[in-house]
């Protein structure tokens, strides 16, 4: 299947706020053409709010209500705990990402390599690079199983194995990132780190695409 290609704008060239040619990213052959993904500055909020404690009643008609709410809540607390939550939960509106909110990833991937430089010779982008392979090169043809696609290395066994020694400092660097823009799953954000980190190093473009999916600790990847 063919798609059409997206370019990202690279966000730093070796020092911060100094931009540079555009690079690439594939995405869904729904979306045709070629265009430049400008670098945006993404706030994300969230908005708690809070019940208000009901006045105390006086009289026996309020006792009453007053206890029928509290039966209410021990029913609802029960049916929630005996379907797992899940029924007794709404589900969140769904989130469609745009092009636009994947140049924000991107670019907050960008200013933390530019930030962090405290790691190994003073960079975090070979350390993403070898986490984006990692995460990838468990793909077993036969099985079908492993890849980028589940982002498994979060859970033992495959966490702990010996071949991924040393990247738990390039998942615990995207947290952050993974903070401010849950919407992203991990198997996307940590083969779009790889490609940023290998275009902002003013290495070649990566066609890259989103759209994978995050797995549970029992889907672990076949072979560990």
């Amino acid at each position: 299947m063919a798609f059409a290609a997206r370019t990202f704008t690279r966000a730093f060239a070796r020092a911060p706020l100094a931009s540079s040619s555009s690079s690439s990213i594939r995405t869904s052959g729904r979306h045709a053409g070629r265009f430049a993904l400008p670098s945006q500055s993404f706030r994300g909020g969230s908005r708690r709010g809070y019940s208000s404690d009901p006045g105390a009643g006086k009289s026996s008609t309020g006792y009453y209500l007053g206890l029928g709410a509290v039966l209410a809540g021990g029913a609802g607390a029960f049916y929630y705990w005996n379907n797992d939550g899940l029924k007794a939960v709404a589900k969140p509106a769904s989130f469609t990402p745009t092009k636009d909110d994947y140049q924000k990833v991107y670019d907050e991937i960008a200013k933390l390599l530019v930030e962090k430089d405290d790691y190994d010779d003073g960079s975090y982008g070979p350390v993403l690079v070898r986490l984006a392979w990692h995460a990838s090169g468990t793909y077993d043809k036969t099985s079908g199983t492993g890849g980028s696609n589940g982002a498994t290395m979060r859970f033992s066994p495959e966490g702990d194995h010996s071949a991924n020694a040393g990247l738990k400092a390039a998942r615990d660097f995207l947290e952050p990132v993974k903070a401010k823009f849950p919407w992203i799953s991990y198997s996307d954000l940590w083969t779009l780190a790889g490609a940023c980190a290998i275009q902002e190093m003013q290495g070649p473009k990566i066609p890259w695409r989103p759209g994978r999916l995050d797995r549970d600790r029992y889907l672990w990847t076949h072979g560990f």
